[in-house]
């Protein structure tokens, strides 16, 4: 099998599979390799950004104004094979419509702040408002009714004199299943099965080139130009062991961040307009065109674990407690889950590092930032392949 490339990928996710079409576009011949049998096993993109932890980090410009419909839609339809789509809630009422498109949802996004919540968190808030004024973003202060009845899935509105909000009136939310699959798809084609490898194991690097294992198989390839890996939880150690051998030091983050992605049961129709914050859960209702929306999508923070020993657990009492807290606040008489997927995400205080080079022969560079929001993963992903290039002409130490 000739597997001989001008640049290997290593990863499993979207972040690898824009890095393929974009260098495949400009003529490289690429061997895309993931450890995982099922490409998205890990399952690490968000179809939003969670703006989490709450800190003025975290609402800085740059990342706010990266999740405006406009700009969220320019980094994506680039590098998508097919038609990127605008969500309505009526649905397509002319012209064509792809069922498979993936699609773009405008929705408001707000934070609920009452009597419960840290003394603080308001003036983060207020913070904000100043700010997103300069940036465009329209902020809106809301008191009272008006929070509390904006927020999705609210059956009734009791006890609300106390409460406020922060409204940003234009963020996105994003279809990432038909996103990947449809890119998933189209390289598969492009690629072929020979150069598209899931379940490659034992994957070591060696003067020139590269070897690993698919089932009892054994495979070496050359590598012309470079290679690329795309770090995520899953590639922890594979990374944090070749960093070892070479004896290089590597810019850390601050811990592995567990989510929670609950769907659950609504009896009254939910509005789709708004993302709504409560405490330490981000709120949404699931699209779903041409039928009333019932379904609740909840993603919970968990904790943040220690980078090297994380020690993964999900769905325990706790989170049935906030989930309980949230019915609480929405007023709901009890809740029905549907179902729940679990990710473990890097979260970097200040932001994800710019690509580094991890090893000289072959020279390597590890991509952070691969896992979370999906614009932001395809944005960052497009970004190393910009870089991979400058490096050929010696602009990347």
């Amino acid at each position: 099998m000739p597997l001989d490339s001008d640049v290997v990928l290593l990863g499993t996710g979207v972040a690898s599979l824009v890095a393929a079409n974009q260098l495949v576009s400009q003529g490289y011949s690429v061997l895309l390799l993931n450890p995982d049998d099922d490409f998205f096993q890990e399952d690490s993109e968000l179809s939003l950004d969670p703006l989490w932890p709450l800190t003025r980090n975290t609402f800085n410009r740059d990342r706010l104004l990266l999740n405006l419909p406009e700009n969220a839609i320019a980094q994506l339809r680039p590098s998508f094979p097919g038609a990127v789509e605008y969500w309505s809630e009526k649905g397509s009422t002319a012209g064509f419509h792809d069922p498979a498109a993936p699609q773009l949802r405008q929705r408001s996004r707000l934070w609920v702040v009452g009597p419960e919540s840290p003394p603080d968190q308001w003036d983060l808030f207020e913070s904000l408002f100043i700010d997103g004024g300069d940036w465009g973003l329209k902020p809106q202060i809301l008191d009272g009714v008006q929070a509390v009845g904006r927020f999705p899935g609210m059956a009734k509105i009791r006890n609300a004199d106390h409460s406020r909000g922060l409204l940003l009136p234009s963020f996105c939310e994003f279809d990432v299943v038909n996103y990947r699959e449809g890119l998933l798809e189209f390289l598969s084609e492009r690629l072929g099965p020979e150069r598209l490898i899931c379940g490659a194991g034992q994957i070591e690097l060696m003067p020139g080139g590269i070897r690993f294992t698919t089932g009892d198989k054994h495979y070496t390839a050359r590598i012309h130009e470079g290679m690329l890996v795309f770090w995520t939880s899953r590639l922890n150690q594979w990374v944090l062991a070749k960093a070892k051998e070479v004896d290089r030091s590597l810019p850390l983050p601050d811990g592995i961040r567990l989510w929670e992605e609950w769907s659950l049961a609504s009896r009254d129709k939910l509005d789709a307009h708004t993302i709504g914050t409560y405490r330490d859960m981000t709120v949404w209702a699931e699209s779903s065109e041409g039928r009333e929306l019932h379904r609740l999508s909840v993603l919970l923070a968990g904790p943040l674990l220690q980078f090297k020993e994380p020690g993964l657990s999900w769905a325990d009492a706790h989170s049935f407690e906030r989930l309980s807290s949230l019915c609480e606040f929405l007023n709901w008489e009890s809740f029905a889950v549907r179902s729940m997927r679990h990710k473990a995400m890097f979260e970097w205080a200040k932001g994800s590092p710019a690509p580094f080079v991890l090893s000289k022969d072959p020279r390597t560079w590890v991509v952070a930032g691969c896992d979370g929001s999906l614009v932001d993963i395809v944005r960052r992903a497009r970004s190393a392949c910009t870089s991979f290039q400058e490096a050929r002409e010696g602009n990347l130490r």
